[in-house]
């Protein structure tokens, strides 16, 4: 499963290149300046299937506080189908959560060192599926 979800990361730039050389499109590659100086020099893309949930570490959600224990219907949603069951009980984060930095960054107490650095690190919350169950979402990454 490492294989087919880690290696998601590259292969956007990959499919890209991919579907402009099937359209006969010239290559972008060529070097172009950017639109502003670069300030990261590498990039650590972590990817921890069986780690601990978006919800539970760095994914503040306050509206499953509020929601806790009420069902929701799971009906047309996306690989949402739950054997015969289409709801199910939402859950509150099991521990609780603190600003940090100047960003402002919600951390849950899990990680309490990590916390402390959030100012020099990048969050990317931009990533999102229609699917609800972990397994084909992460193929989606």
């Amino acid at each position: 499963m490492l294989k087919t979800t880690a290696c998601g990361f590259g292969s956007l730039a990959f499919a890209g290149l991919c579907q402009q050389v099937q359209a006969g499109i010239p290559s972008t590659l060529v070097q172009r300046h950017p639109m502003f100086p670069p300030r990261a020099k590498r990039v650590i893309f972590l990817f921890m299937a069986g780690g601990p949930s978006h919800v539970d570490s760095y994914d503040h959600k306050p509206e499953l506080y509020r929601n806790h224990g009420k069902d929701y219907d799971f009906t047309g949603v996306r690989f949402g189908t739950f054997g015969k069951k289409s709801k199910r009980k939402l859950m509150k984060p099991l521990w609780n959560f603190k600003q940090y930095g100047q960003c402002g960054q919600h951390v849950s107490e899990l990680f309490p060192y990590t916390a402390q650095l959030v100012d020099d690190l990048c969050f990317i919350k931009s990533m999102h599926t229609e699917g609800v169950a972990h397994g084909p979402s992460t193929l989606f990454l």
